[in-house]
């Protein structure tokens, strides 16, 4: 589940998709928006931590240093400044990648693990669903390391059906979310600044070869833009979704909409008939 923007309702779509389809399969949920995940909001699952996630960190022994520059040349983060008598490491640009390490002509970088955040699990499989969440430290800037390792557990599961529930937006750590995907399901609403984005994020899907559909949520508030864009460009439109009280009850109760009641079972049930229909 993507979406150019945040607020479309894509957390909604990517737990109840989830929880339906447990109803029959084995089914892993994947919450990759670590720096605010939402989903276990919903799913009210005990988790335990699973595993750290670390990242490579230079440190300097300024004893046998000669202040080269070469590593702060590399370094195209500009993580490192070199001084006549002090490299200056600049922690939160630092990618983790080593390259520092590797080129210093007099070995003087080692490298110190750092931690970024932790991947969290479910303990218990409920409904043939299994979840996964990554959580980045207050005040950390690399949301993608993070992403990565939730997506090598995806791929490593054995499961009949993996969705990934992305963060907002169309930079790095969405990019990393989407890549090896095949299938990704933009969520939108019909407002100008819900345009724009869906906008945004189909160029991006587009540019990463990834087929995709749409959803249009909240589909009979404001105009009809979605309705126009799809018409135009002849985009797949796999479910409107209305403007209801019951479901705005739900999510502010934090409770789900399949399992808690049965009305919106077809409603799901028609989505994923339409995304088959649309893979195949």
């Amino acid at each position: 589940m993507a979406s150019g923007k945040g607020g479309t309702g894509k957390t909604t779509i990517a737990v109840n998709l989830a929880l339906y389809l447990a109803k029959s399969h084995k089914v892993a949920l994947f919450d990759l928006d670590v720096e605010e995940p939402n989903d276990n909001h919903f799913l009210h699952f005990e988790l335990t931590n699973f595993k750290d996630v670390n990242i490579s960190r230079p440190l300097i022994n300024e004893s046998i240093c000669t202040h080269c520059g070469l590593c702060a040349e590399l370094c195209e983060f500009n993580a490192l400044a070199v001084l006549s008598t002090q490299v200056m490491v600049f922690e939160e640009l630092c990618h983790g990648c080593g390259l520092c390490s590797i080129a210093c002509p007099e070995k003087a970088i080692k490298e110190k693990s750092h931690r970024l955040g932790i991947i969290q699990k479910s303990k218990n499989q409920n409904n043939n669903l299994l979840f996964y969440e990554g959580k980045l430290r207050v005040g950390e800037a690399l949301a993608t390391p993070i992403i990565h390792e939730l997506k090598k557990i995806a791929f490593e599961e054995n499961h009949e059906y993996i969705i990934l529930d992305l963060p907002p937006g169309s930079a790095c750590p969405v990019i990393e979310a989407l890549s090896d995907t095949n299938f990704a399901i933009l969520v939108t609403e019909p407002t100008p600044a819900g345009e724009h984005d869906l906008l945004i994020a189909i160029d991006l899907v587009k540019q990463l070869e990834i087929p995709f559909g749409i959803i249009n949520n909240r589909s009979d508030v404001g105009d009809d833009c979605i309705d126009r864009l799809v018409k135009k460009e002849d985009y797949e439109l796999l479910l409107n979704i209305p403007h209801e009280n019951e479901i705005l009850w739900l999510y502010s109760n934090g409770l789900p909409l399949i399992g808690t009641t049965t009305k919106f079972d077809p409603m799901f049930s028609n989505l994923w008939i339409r995304i088959e229909e649309v893979v195949k």
